[in-house]
């Protein structure tokens, strides 16, 4: 595996790091995924998503207030 350097903000990196420990991962692994991710080698196929859609969806319980939901979020906001 080839070792490369490259230059990042310090904004960028310290958001980069961040994420890396929220998905308890390496910063290097997290590169790897926005790179494959980026030039298109993370493609799924469209069963694959629509098949993880509907399990998401089945999780959902009873209606869901729209209008509540944005509310909630601008006051978290604001």
């Amino acid at each position: 595996m080839a070792k490369v350097m490259v230059s990042l903000p310090d904004d960028l990196l310290g958001a980069l790091d961040a994420e890396a420990r929220r998905r308890k991962t390496s910063r290097s692994a997290l590169l790897q995924a926005g790179a494959r991710r980026e030039i298109g080698l993370l493609r799924r196929e469209r069963g694959a998503v629509l098949n993880d859609l509907d399990a998401l969806s089945g999780k959902w319980k009873g209606a869901v207030d729209a209008a509540a939901l944005i509310r909630a979020d601008r006051l978290r906001d604001g």
